[in-house]
């Protein structure tokens, strides 16, 4: 049974951890079985279903966040079995445990983790050091990168699912990980089967314990000569493989079962949270926020900080759940494309709410059948076109009784306006030509937005900030300005769920509010 210890006192160099014991027969003893981060990399648990792999995983988490304060050790973790890594959700170090049917957000830990090996590599190089232990002895305590644990159950479902999701983008990315990351202090600690002895990952680490195997044979693979293979070892029972030694994993209280092993890690959760009150957000493990599949209009405006007449809200999203819109100020035009069906209307209403209620003013031009329409009448709207056929000079009239010293064009259907007369109009505003105190916001179907090349939708296809709900072909990123993958298109369509692009380059994957 594992014992809890105090946090040692803080320094660059973490003590090693016990999370078992390891039988020497030779030497008639027994030694604690140790994870030592200060200068182990990655590490290998191997064994079939019910062999004890969760556990394994649950133990080590629980040694690693009794020992370490929550600005020494961040925790993540993947989730590709039956959710028994959950309850490492209330350990005050977690920054995320993310299930693999969770795609978008498994997407957003991967790159969370590949950027930060970036930056971390860049730290080392800049310091000359070798590695993080060596980096955090010159940096002051309060400057000092934690190392990053992620744990990975059942990572042969990963393996499998993911080899060739998104051109293997997923597991490129899990492979630089295991690749470059003990150095610079992000360890990865897998549990999985026989797959973890292929050529591709078992020469990643050399700290691998073999739980039981089903077929004797595959002893061999992971590591183990079958001749010194257990014969039917109990649970939780494995052997280490760089000396063939005996050792047992401990558990972390006499109630072996794995609800009683759950409640375990939940008081202790609630122990380390007072423990940790201390710990300022700065220097915790950074949140991987799930973005829910609907959020309300209410909810999305108690998020939105950054309020103005040209900051309109559109969506929610990020790592820590925010709210997200374009500066118009910066780029005077933002498109929303999709297919029918899939919240286009939507997202123009709940700019159109957020706009009126910071004080601009709107001209909304909405040719078919729209929510926008029921916008005619309130404050601050200066006109509703319906018809496709806006005149020149009405648009214009409409424009100079606009008192509000910041006003925002509004356009439904926008194919429906190419090559209209305001055509020249409306290009100019997307160019900015008329100030910084307008703005325009459109929204259309995506298949005949990408054909548009001339005219206003071209040039607001090429300020190159938007959003796509539910794309469905790779051509749909040329109306934001962006490449997409495979494994961004295609999918079913939902309601709401879109990528964002700000024109910095990056896709956040965004849900719209509704009602």
């Amino acid at each position: 049974m594992l014992t809890w210890t105090r946090p040692p006192a803080p320094g660059p160099e973490l003590s090693p951890v016990e999370y078992g014991v390891v039988d020497l027969p030779a030497q008639q003893s027994r030694v604690p079985l140790t994870f030592d981060l200060s200068r182990a990399g990655h590490m290998h648990v191997i064994g079939s279903p019910r062999s004890g792999r969760t556990q394994t995983l649950r133990t080590l988490a629980a040694a690693l966040t009794a020992a370490y304060s929550a600005d020494d050790l961040h925790l993540y973790g993947l989730d590709c079995g039956n959710g028994g890594l959950n309850v490492l959700a209330g350990l005050p170090h977690t920054g995320a445990i993310v299930d693999r049917n969770q795609v978008e957000r498994l997407g957003r830990l991967l790159d969370r983790l590949n950027a930060e090996l970036t930056a971390r590599q860049s730290a080392l190089g800049a310091r000359g050091a070798a590695d993080l232990t060596e980096l955090r002895r010159s940096q002051a305590p309060e400057e000092r990168l934690a190392h990053i644990v992620l744990l990975v159950d059942r990572f042969e479902v990963f393996d499998r699912e993911f080899v060739n999701y998104d051109n293997g983008s997923f597991l490129e990315r899990m492979v630089r990980l295991l690749r470059d990351g003990a150095g610079v202090g992000i360890h990865v600690v897998l549990a999985g089967d026989k797959v973890l002895g292929s050529g591709r990952y078992s020469g990643t680490t050399e700290d691998k314990l073999v739980l039981r195997l089903n077929d004797r044979q595959d002893y061999s693979t992971v590591g183990v000569p079958t001749k010194s293979a257990p014969v039917d070892p109990e649970p939780g029972r494995a052997m280490r493989t760089q000396d063939l030694s005996e050792v047992q994993i401990a558990v972390l209280d006499g109630e072996l079962s794995g609800a009683g092993q759950a409640q375990v890690l939940q008081t202790l959760g609630e122990e380390l949270a007072k423990r940790e009150a201390a710990v300022p957000a700065a220097r915790r493990a950074r949140r991987l926020d799930v973005l829910p599949d609907t959020v309300s209009y209410a909810q999305a405006w108690d998020l939105h900080l950054s309020r103005g007449p040209m900051r309109p809200l559109v969506a929610v999203g990020g790592d820590t759940l925010t709210s997200l819109g374009p500066d118009l100020t910066e780029v005077p035009s933002f498109v929303i494309a999709g297919p029918p069906r899939t919240g286009r209307s939507t997202a123009l209403m709940t700019a159109a709410e957020s706009l009126l209620a910071s004080g601009a003013g709107l001209v909304v031009i909405a040719p078919r059948r729209s929510p926008l329409r029921a916008l005619e009448g309130r404050p601050g709207v200066a006109a509703v076109f319906t018809d496709p056929d806006v005149g020149v000079g009405e648009f214009r009239a409409v424009l100079g009784d606009i008192p509000e010293p910041s006003a925002v064009i509004l356009i439904d259907d926008a194919e429906l306006l190419m090559g209209s007369e305001i055509d020249p109009d409306l290009a100019a505003f997307a160019r900015g030509a008329q100030g910084n105190g307008w703005g325009l916001l459109a929204a259309g179907n995506a298949e005949s937005l990408a054909l548009s090349l001339a005219g206003w939708m071209g040039q607001v296809k090429r300020n190159r900030t938007g959003m796509l709900l539910s794309p469905q072909g790779l051509s749909d990123g040329e109306i934001i300005g962006v490449k997409l993958s495979r494994g961004n298109v295609g999918q079913a369509p939902q309601p709401g769920r879109g990528l964002l692009h700000l024109g910095d380059g990056s896709l956040l994957t965004v849900q719209v509010p509704i009602g």
